[in-house]
């Protein structure tokens, strides 16, 4: 029985060792770990010559899918203007998952004040950003399509770090039509939002109930990377409306 055992142990290291580990960005590519991190790379290089100014391309692993060769991590990109403690993050902001989320009163671009009890009684999508980030911008055209789709059932905004008058001047050259919070670093901090964007979605009684990164990316002919369809955040909208 002892041999027996002994052995099972050593086939399941050998099974388990096997294993190669992937990544996707859309369901349907295969990226290694050394190709990964060149994508990685390529972004923030690309990032920061658009810009001018060093920035940080992490990921987030959003789920991993195992098979019998393989595991396959479902991951999306993150841009921050501060260094992450880790290149790849995963199970963002797990301390406040289904609980009730954190209260908030924050400024509207209007000079409001804008309270989270004003979120209660419709399911709300809470989206993280700021004006220089890539991702952010990239999936506002999706964003604002599903917002307008689904208006009627949900909330749906925006939280920056960034001052009013930052937010006006970015908003007249790339539309985003979400209900925008500002000044709001404290609060992104207490959160311990480190990767942008950030997707939240509560309940109708203001229960965190799921953590997304940005919208995924999908390979086009060439290897070239594209904004998805937002069919994940479609998803969890569906199930909480």
């Amino acid at each position: 029985m002892k041999n027996l055992i002994t052995f099972l142990l050593l086939l399941t290291s050998v099974y388990s060792y096997s294993q190669t580990k992937y990544y996707t960005t859309d369901g349907k590519n295969r990226l290694t770990e050394s190709e990964i991190n060149n994508v990685l790379s390529e972004m923030e290089s690309k990032m920061e010559k658009a810009l001018g100014k060093n920035v940080y391309v992490s990921m987030t692993i959003q789920d991993t899918e195992t098979k019998k060769d393989s595991l396959i991590s479902k991951v999306t990109f993150n841009i921050s203007n501060k260094k992450p403690d880790e290149l790849t993050n995963s199970d963002p902001l797990s301390e406040f998952k289904d609980k009730d989320f954190p209260i908030f009163d924050l400024q509207t671009i209007e000079g409001e004040n804008f309270n989270s009890e004003q979120l209660k009684g419709k399911p709300a999508m809470i989206n993280f950003w700021f004006t220089k980030c890539k991702p952010c911008i990239d999936e506002m055209p999706i964003l604002n399509q599903i917002a307008e789709k689904y208006k009627n059932d949900f909330n749906f905004i925006a939280i920056t770090y960034e001052n009013e008058n930052d937010v006006k001047k970015f908003l007249k050259k790339h539309p985003f039509n979400y209900k925008h919070l500002v000044d709001a670093e404290k609060f992104t901090d207490y959160l311990g939002i480190k990767a942008y964007p950030m997707n939240l979605f509560l309940d109708k009684n203001g229960v965190l109930k799921y953590v997304k990164g940005g919208i995924p990316y999908e390979s086009k002919e060439g290897g070239e990377l594209k904004m998805g369809e937002g069919n994940e955040i479609i998803e969890i909208i569906e199930k909480l409306k």
